[in-house]
């Protein structure tokens, strides 16, 4: 299990984000991006999703992983909050910079 922050329990209930999701994200998380305060955030790649090895071990919807981000706190080892990108003006803060 991962720790979550309290926001981010609030966010993981309102976007329907089970623990299952966020354990398959965890272990196949492979792009990550300084997200300032001392927090990372963390993707699966869409490369990574298209990898039958990985869809085979997944118990998630890969497409929901594949529009997950979550933002991680090294300094207090737990899960700041969940975002889902829907490509939105919402969500530009945390968005990969190509």
């Amino acid at each position: 299990m991962y720790a979550l922050s309290r926001h981010a329990a609030i966010r993981a209930n309102q976007r329907g984000i089970t623990h299952q999701m966020i354990a398959d994200f965890i272990s196949n998380a492979d792009v990550e991006v300084p997200a300032g305060g001392g927090c990372t955030l963390l993707r699966v790649s869409r490369k990574s999703l298209r990898d039958p090895v990985i869809l085979d071990s997944l118990r998630s919807n890969p497409d929901k992983l594949a529009n997950l981000a979550i933002v991680w706190c090294e300094e207090s080892a737990e899960i700041v909050t969940l975002v889902i990108d829907r490509g939105g003006a919402g969500s530009w803060r945390y968005r990969c910079r190509q």
